[in-house]
């Protein structure tokens, strides 16, 4: 999950300096430094980085994970071009593993929202929980807690307390006497080595939930959402054994944790996922979260404006994970609640895959280039009356241009909509949203339209 938020919140507040000492004394486990003082260096969590399988790879690495198909070139995925002509293994990995069930009643029960604990910080279009509108939601997932040097989990920031008595409050006065609250753990910003590092033991391991249960007790907590990023991730701070220890932590999770839900966030597409042994977890999990979003962005070379949540790219996505052997009902399809940018290198040129310089400029309160929040997507659709957005029915996404160059693919209500059949469709447990604090808290539709 998207962590910039939280690092911008800190450089705002003018404390780096504070925290530079307070990081380097007792938390050198949590969280980069670099990542602090420097935001330029966020490396984004879907960043290209090409498997190698075949003839030609490493040792140990000729085949593909999660029984992808290994193309006449070398590199993993699960459409023609990978699983076609020349494909080396698993040349039958576009057919999915897990037959879906031709009906499915108990589909689409779960709706999650996430909450952004940097979203109360804000300097403008600030969030707070009691501006979360309860009524669409199944669950509320407040992010983050992170580790501690003990490998224990701990508070972000020692005013979290405010916000889980907010949450509370949200959850109290709600119609919906099934909504659960829980907390995710972790975040890319933690990366994968306090993980790697918990879990590579079994008194590690051991530690890590009876912190993670003493938490959920305290703070009033149903569930933990496991936000590893990424196991064995060697650029995150992942070892090679974290594929097993991963299995290993969410099964002693469930052997002493008894009363609580469980979770694990997994990337869409095929990048880090290699990292997740997932028909593994799938017997100790209440389900996945697929984060399909950020699928496309600038980062990638050559630059060319696409949309970030096309359905084509989403089915990619879960064609991964049914050929790993995981059953639909344990998994929820991840919804973003902002759009991705780009600077157009023309003009005259503004659909999907026109020409881009780079990321689009950074909004006033996301502050992020190459990303909008809705809200500040609808504050540009409100001062500029003339655009008119293009919706893509099949790729159900929808996207415009403004000031010559500025251009923006996302989801609203409509393309939300036809994602959420598509998960049906699926028999998908349900969806995620991330996060319902980049809505617009003065629209009441903008809050409840999942």
């Amino acid at each position: 999950m998207l962590y910039t938020g939280f690092f911008h919140f800190l450089k705002t507040q003018k404390v780096q300096g504070i925290l530079a000492l307070i990081c380097l004394i007792t938390c050198p486990f949590v969280v980069p430094l670099s990542s602090v003082l420097s935001l330029s260096k966020y490396k984004h969590h879907h960043q290209k980085k090409d498997f190698q399988c075949g003839a030609n790879a490493p040792p140990g690495q000729e085949l593909c994970p999660q029984g992808m198909c290994c193309s006449r070139y070398g590199y993993c995925g699960t459409t023609k071009d990978y699983c076609g002509l020349g494909c080396q293994s698993n040349c039958k990995a576009s057919q999915s593993n897990v037959k879906l069930p031709s009906t499915c009643p108990d589909a689409m029960t779960r709706s999650i929202a996430y909450y952004e604990s940097w979203a109360s910080h804000r300097a403008c279009n600030k969030y707070m929980p009691s501006d979360i509108d309860p009524a669409p939601f199944t669950h509320i997932n407040f992010a983050f807690a992170l580790i501690d040097t003990e490998g224990k989990i701990m508070l972000s920031l020692s005013n979290d307390t405010v916000l889980f008595d907010q949450l509370q409050t949200v959850r109290d006065q709600s119609t919906n006497s099934d909504l659960e609250l829980w907390i995710a753990v972790g975040g890319y910003a933690v990366g994968s080595a306090p993980f790697a590092r918990l879990a590579a033991t079994q008194q590690g391991r051991s530690a890590f939930i009876d912190s993670a249960c003493a938490f959920m007790n305290k703070y009033d907590f149903k569930g933990m959402d496991l936000d590893w990023e990424y196991p064995a991730a060697t650029d995150t701070g992942g070892t090679t054994a974290d594929t097993a220890n991963m299995v290993s932590l969410v099964k002693e999770y469930r052997d002493k944790c008894k009363d609580k839900g469980l979770s694990v966030t997994v990337p869409g597409g095929k990048f880090y996922i290699e990292g997740f042994d997932l028909k593994g977890l799938e017997p100790y999990v209440d389900w996945l979260n697929v984060m399909t979003y950020d699928l496309h962005g600038s980062w990638e070379k050559p630059t060319i404006a696409k949309p970030h949540t096309n359905l084509s790219d989403i089915q990619e996505s879960l064609d991964i994970v049914w050929n790993a052997g995981v059953s639909p009902d344990k998994v929820i399809l991840g919804l973003a609640d902002y759009g991705k940018t780009y600077t157009l290198a023309s003009s005259s040129c503004t659909k999907p895959g026109c020409a881009a310089t780079g990321p689009g400029l950074a909004g006033a309160c996301s502050n992020e280039a190459g990303t909008l929040h809705d809200a500040e997507i609808d504050s540009i659709l409100q001062k500029n009356t003339n655009i008119k957005p293009v919706m893509d029915e099949k790729a159900a996404v929808k996207y415009f241009s403004w000031d010559q160059t500025q251009w923006v693919s996302y989801d609203d209500k409509d393309t939300r909509k036809l994602k959420k059949q598509y998960a049906a469709e699926k028999c998908l447990a349900g969806t995620l949203e991330w996060a319902v604090d980049m809505k617009d808290t003065s629209k009441k539709d903008s809050k409840s339209e999942i």
